[in-house]
Parts: C-alpha cells; sequence; structure tokens
C-alpha cells in the first residue's frame, strides 16, 4: 500500500469532519476547473480561427505556386513546363499575371488589383462557387469580360445591363516613365465588362478583378512574363512530395510555396498571439494557485498532532514530504478533470450548435469558430502539474520541519 497516498486521499476526501480547510480546498479545486476551462475554450478558438483562416484561403489560393526567388517577373521554359505537368498529383497549372491598376467607370475611379488568367483557371472550376451574380466566364465572341469581386462591383456602380460603356482600366508604362516621358502615351489602357461578382473574403472582394490573360499582357506590357505558376493538386496527392519535387526541378532560383506558406505571417502571427495567451493564462492558473498553497498550509497548521502521531507510527520524512504533495496533486487533478470536462463540453456545444454568436451582420460565418485539439488538453494538463508542483513544495517541506525538527513538547 502507498501509505502517503492514502492519507493524502483520507484527507481530501474525508467527509464526517468538514472544516474551513476543507472549504479552501474546494475552493482551490473549483479555481483550477474554471482556469483549466477558460484555457481550453481561449485556445479552442485560436485554433478556430486559424481553422477558419485556411478554410478561407482554399477557396481562391492554389494548393502550390511557384514565383521568383527574387520578386520579380516569372517565366519557364516549355521543357520544364511539360516536366512539371508530368509530376504525379498535378492536375492544373495556371500561369498567372497580377499587378494593380487604375480603373474609372462613370465618374467614379479605383485603385484595384488585376489577376491574369488563361482557360485552365476556369477549366479546373477556381472560384466557381463564390459567383454570386451574372455568369462565370472571360471571354466571349471576342470580347473581355472580368470576374469583379462584389466590393469593386459596388463601389463602381458597376451594372450587367450597361453593355455599352466598359470598364477602363489605366496602368502606367513603365519604359516611358524610366526616361522620364511624362506623355498621354506613358499611360497604357484597356477595357472589359463585368461578366459575374465573386464574394469571397473582404480583403479579395475589395480590390480584386479576374481577367483574361492576354487582356492583362496588353494592359501591363509583361511581354509574355508571369507574376507566378499556380497548381492544383488532385485530391489524394501529397502537397509535400509534390512540392519537394519542385524544388529539385527548378532549383534555388524558384520558391515553391504551399498554401500555408504562401500565408506563412499571417499563421505565424496567430500562433504567436495564441502563445502569448496560453502564457498569460497560464501566469494568471499560477496567481490562482495561491488559493491551493493556503489551502495546504492551514493544512499542515491543523494536521500538526496527527502528523506527530503518524511520525511515532513510523512514518518516515520522505513519506510525510510525498502526503502532502499527493494531497496537492489530488486537489488540482480533480479541478483539472473537471475543467476539462466543461472545456471540452462547451467546445463541443459551441462547434455543434454554435452558442455564442459574432453578433456581426453579413459574416462568412454566424458564431464564433472553435476547434478542438488534443495538443491543448495536453500542455493544460503539463501547466496544471508544474503549477501543482510548485505550489505544494513549501507546504510540504513546512510539514516535514514542524514534524521532525521540533523541540520535544512544541
Amino acid at each position: 500500500m502507498n501509505v502517503p497516498l492514502f492519507i493524502a486521499k483520507r484527507y481530501v476526501g474525508s467527509k464526517k469532519k468538514a472544516s474551513f480547510i476543507t472549504l479552501i480546498s474546494r475552493i482551490s479545486m473549483v479555481g483550477v476547473g474554471v482556469e483549466v476551462m477558460a484555457l481550453i475554450l481561449i485556445l479552442s478558438v485560436f485554433n478556430g480561427l486559424e481553422d477558419f483562416q485556411k478554410g478561407i484561403f482554399k477557396t481562391f489560393d492554389p494548393d502550390i505556386k511557384i514565383v521568383q526567388t527574387d520578386a520579380s517577373r516569372i517565366q519557364l521554359s516549355p521543357e520544364k513546363l511539360a516536366l512539371i505537368r508530368q509530376i504525379p498529383g498535378v492536375q492544373y497549372m495556371h500561369p498567372v499575371l497580377e499587378d494593380q491598376a487604375l480603373i474609372r467607370y462613370g465618374n467614379k475611379q479605383l485603385v484595384v488589383k488585376f489577376k491574369g488568367v488563361d482557360s485552365t483557371f476556369l477549366a479546373a472550376g477556381r472560384l466557381k462557387k463564390q459567383v454570386v451574380e451574372g455568369d462565370y466566364f472571360l471571354q466571349e465572341s471576342g470580347q473581355s469580360f472580368g470576374l469583379v469581386g462584389i466590393g469593386v462591383f459596388l463601389s463602381m456602380g458597376m451594372s450587367f445591363e450597361n453593355t455599352l460603356d466598359p470598364i477602363e482600366a489605366w496602368y502606367p508604362d513603365h519604359r516611358s516613365l524610366k526616361n522620364f516621358s511624362i506623355r498621354e502615351e506613358s499611360i497604357r489602357t484597356n477595357m472589359f465588362f463585368p461578366s459575374g461578382v465573386l464574394e469571397v473574403e473582404q480583403n479579395f472582394d475589395n480590390q480584386m478583378i479576374l481577367v483574361p490573360l492576354t487582356w492583362m499582357d496588353d494592359l501591363v506590357g509583361a511581354e509574355g512574363k508571369l507574376s507566378a505558376y499556380e497548381l492544383m493538386l488532385s485530391p489524394e496527392s501529397d502537397e509535400h512530395r509534390v512540392q519537394s519535387q519542385l524544388k529539385i526541378l527548378l532549383g534555388s532560383s524558384f520558391q515553391v510555396q504551399t498554401r500555408d506558406e504562401q500565408h506563412a505571417m499571417l499563421l505565424k502571427a496567430i500562433k504567436i498571439e495564441k502563445l502569448f495567451v496560453f502564457l498569460i493564462m497560464a501566469f494568471v492558473m499560477g496567481i490562482a494557485s495561491f488559493t491551493l498553497f493556503y489551502a495546504l498550509s492551514l493544512l499542515v497548521i491543523e494536521k500538526r498532532k496527527e502528523l506527530k502521531t503518524l511520525f511515532a507510527m513510523g512514518l518516515r520524512e520522505k513519506q510525510l514530504f510525498q502526503l502532502f504533495m499527493w494531497v496537492g496533486c489530488i486537489i488540482s487533478f480533480s479541478g483539472a478533470c473537471l475543467g476539462m470536462l466543461l472545456g471540452f463540453g462547451l467546445g463541443w456545444g459551441q462547434q455543434t450548435f454554435g452558442w455564442v454568436g459574432l453578433g456581426i451582420e453579413n459574416a462568412l460565418i454566424d458564431a464564433y469558430p472553435i476547434k478542438l485539439e488534443v495538443m491543448d488538453f495536453v500542455w493544460t494538463a503539463v501547466v496544471v502539474m508544474i503549477i501543482t508542483t510548485l505550489a505544494s513544495i513549501i507546504p510540504a517541506r513546512k510539514a516535514v520541519q514542524m514534524t521532525f525538527r521540533t523541540k520535544p513538547g512544541d
């Protein structure tokens, strides 16, 4: 029999003698439970936000993006393009040309971001489900059209019914500007009509317009050079394996980015924020553990005579130290289990039923996103164990000193 553990269970769970110390122990248990529950829920909300952001990125970002390392225009040879298409898992490859330009329509003008794509983009069905008005096409009868973000569409007052007045796009001719020549010819222009309205997320909706790649090349004058190549993979493919093959094929002069790497800064910021919240909550939990410290200290004082009796019965110094360490562990473990159960229950309820809403009109989601992860429970348990150990050491040492190192008759 583990004598220290047996006596610790009697001290914590005895119902024959309720006391003020018992009340403090229960308060400590509840305090630990509330802190653990709060920590689990907060970490789960951060997981939900990260998962939600990745879900948004998945709607308009490619699985893999190839760009030039020095951020200049990219141009791959037909031989390399053929080798890329032969890599297992590569389903579609889109050449893309992106840049900012000024658009004018009526008396309104706005700086937007154009993205020129070819027919393979539409063949892959990308952003097709995000078309909320109009149709899904970019060219018809030799005329160029654009899929316009809903924010741009509304800001400019565009209309599908006006088939006479196209939207004008203005772009500076960099070759003329290099020669410090500012004339009417220094501005390149092109025109298009809106074919559909896209609703993805706020930043995209307020600045993005998809246009044919040839139209974009005429506007920018890129002479066949591109901003990137975007790859869409088959569902069963391994993106990291494909990424490794592409890096070997293309060399160090090109960057091969997965979807997460395309938004590495944002995802890293979410993880850092989650880490700091975790540390803050751990600090708060450490402050809350003072109730455990006081409960154990008062228990040592209350059980002073009983401890001397146990000493007379043969309880050793090490066993007495273990006894009070076990008392602290039992109180904290009980509170932690209660907190984890409550955190899991509330998190599952929010995830399933969406009890707590965002309170934002026209939001992409109605309730706070949440995602329960096993590692959050593991790290929370580790923090509870560390804090419990630190809070129990001093009272346990005090019990040993009072029992074994006091003069007879004290």
